[in-house]
């Protein structure tokens, strides 16, 4: 269930105007109401309520992309805020899609 869930969520932020990595030092994990992160440089824990917008990456993966169900011009705009607001944090990073 969960498995192909990430696949295809992992395949549209791929598609995407441009996916965003989750950065090496945080851990992220599924949660009723959304994601929590850990930023292990601090320990600081940030939940988000993201329902089952956001998925995240396999624990050990060799690019850790953060699965976003709905990208580019058919994400609300909160979930682009929410986004913006987790790069601002360093928690995920904006990367340029290659193709």
């Amino acid at each position: 269930m969960a498995s192909t869930d990430r696949r295809t969520a992992v395949g549209a932020a791929s598609s995407g105007a441009g996916e965003y990595l989750v950065a090496d030092w945080v851990r992220v994990r599924a949660e009723s109401f959304g994601l929590l992160f850990y930023d292990t440089r601090s320990t600081r824990l940030t939940f988000v309520r993201s329902g089952d917008s956001l998925v995240p990456p396999p624990f050990v993966a060799a690019r850790r992309v953060l699965g976003v169900r709905a990208s580019g011009e058919n994400a609300p705009p909160a979930l682009s805020r929410l986004l913006e607001n987790l790069v601002a944090r360093g928690l995920i990073i904006g990367a340029e899609n290659d193709s």
